[in-house]
């Protein structure tokens, strides 16, 4: 594995940053906070993906309001196919690296440029797929670039390939998470060890689009080995997936990917007489929350509910799926706020305990909010008051569904509003996780603490 301390002396004799971002996922939030303080950008992705970013290209100066769009994209934007016509002393503000694959990144061509450069990656869910194979082995091994968050953590989103993934930092670290029920595959379906009499549901690799899960529902454990036998039959499910899956509890509640960012500079910061009451929080913000659209789940749920059971969409060309197609800014009950931090501290701390390297920069926390009886407490000490002390508490619970070590698929839905937890921390419109990374690069650099934000 490519080691922190390699990365952290690359990053020492950097004096100009350059935010380097693959082309997918949320690289406009990036890009666009790259504008807002001034930074240079490079995208590479393949020609089909390029469109996107050629009709959509983020140029212009910090706060320009750009009236000629054609004229400000001749100014600052620099296309090429190759990464030796990229000139650092140019007067681009935005370069798009046209690749016919994005593992091509891999190559000692791309990477030697990228160090002349002076690039940080700036990780998404994107990079990690595409560019780090399995387990993100290319990543950790063959990546010889900085990076601005946590190398080792990528990983920890692939379910399957990882045994210390996500799913075993929540266990560890004791974050609310559903109940998993075990089975057995048989055949072609499954049949469960033990009687499961609630609802649940069964994640699954997606038979066709293999770097997403499907889903499958049912009213418990009988009615869910039925579903599955279909679903193979149906060539919707391949059996030998069903060895991957994960049939948990149903937790029926509101969804929100709350999006965290972990500053190294101001975990470390020195609060003064203020200190006692801090302790190094500072460094865990709450940027936004966002919450999911799924087709074509939710066209599905608009039906009357008589029509619903009726329908058998394997006949239908448009099949039962809960593929995220766009995201929207949500805010939270203000009390609920009690309830998220301890979240992140847990986690965090299990990141360090268990992989020995922080959490740095953006996460996210995909969550449901649901509503449960609790165990006997005084309900004042958990920041509930209506309740007699000695009695069971019925409260919020932030159930978390999956945790992403890196920028949130959904903080796209923030660029130009913001985030309105980051807009208030900050004092400015429109702060969006883009540009809060891109402060934390900028303040990194002025004051000379560039290696404690990469791995």
């Amino acid at each position: 594995m490519i080691q922190r301390e390699e990365m952290q002396e690359i990053a020492r004799g950097y004096s100009k940053p350059l935010p380097l971002i693959l082309g997918s996922h949320s690289a406009l939030d990036i890009m666009d906070g790259a504008r807002a303080f001034g930074m240079k950008k490079l995208v590479y992705t393949p020609q089909e993906r390029a469109k996107i970013y050629l009709r959509h290209p983020i140029v212009g100066a910090p706060g320009e309001k750009i009236e000629d769009l054609p004229a400000t994209v001749r100014r600052d934007l620099l296309v090429v196919e190759d990464p030796k016509d990229i000139d650092p002393r140019g007067s681009w503000r935005t370069c798009i690296l046209i690749v016919d694959r994005y593992e091509d990144i891999l190559k000692s061509e791309y990477t030697d440029r990228f160090l002349e450069l002076e690039a940080i990656q700036v990780p998404n869910r994107a990079f990690a797929v595409y560019v780090g194979g399995y387990a993100c082995k290319k990543i950790e091994d063959d990546f010889p670039v900085p990076i601005f968050g946590s190398r080792q953590l990528l990983k920890i989103e692939n379910r399957e390939e990882v045994q210390k993934n996500y799913y075993y930092l929540l266990e560890k670290s004791g974050i609310p998470h559903p109940e998993e029920f075990r089975y057995e595959v048989t055949g072609q379906g499954i049949r469960f060890k033990s009687e499961v009499k609630q609802p649940l549901v069964l994640k699954v690799p997606h038979a066709v689009r293999r770097l997403e899960r499907g889903f499958l529902f049912a009213s418990d454990g009988k009615e869910l080995e039925r579903k599955v036998g279909d679903a193979v039959k149906q060539g919707m499910i391949d059996p030998a997936d069903l060895k991957e899956g994960r049939a948990e509890e149903y937790v029926p509640g509101v969804t929100a990917n709350l999006n965290f960012f972990a500053s190294p500079l101001d975990r470390a910061a020195d609060m003064g007489k203020l200190g006692k009451y801090y302790d190094g929080a500072l460094g865990t913000q709450f940027i936004s929350v966002d919450m999911r659209y799924e087709t074509t789940h939710d066209g599905i749920s608009r039906m009357h509910a008589k029509d619903q059971i009726k329908c058998d969409w394997s006949q239908s060309r448009y099949r039962e799926t809960f593929e995220v197609v766009a995201h929207g800014l949500e805010s939270l009950r203000e009390s609920l706020l009690r309830l998220i931090y301890p979240i992140a501290d847990k986690f965090e701390k299990a990141c360090l305990d268990i992989y020995k390297e922080p959490m740095i920069g953006a996460y996210c926390v995909q969550t449901l909010i649901t509503f449960r009886e609790k165990p006997l407490v005084k309900g004042a000490s958990v920041g509930v008051y209506d309740v007699a002390e000695g009695k069971k508490v019925t409260d919020f619970e932030f159930v978390c569904q999956d945790i992403a070590t890196r920028l949130g698929g959904g903080t796209n839905c923030a660029i130009g509003i913001g985030g309105q937890y980051g807009n208030t921390l900050y004092n400015q419109g429109g702060f969006s996780m883009g540009k809060r990374m891109a402060l934390e690069m900028k303040r990194a650099t002025e004051k000379k603490m560039l290696d404690q934000i990469v791995t």
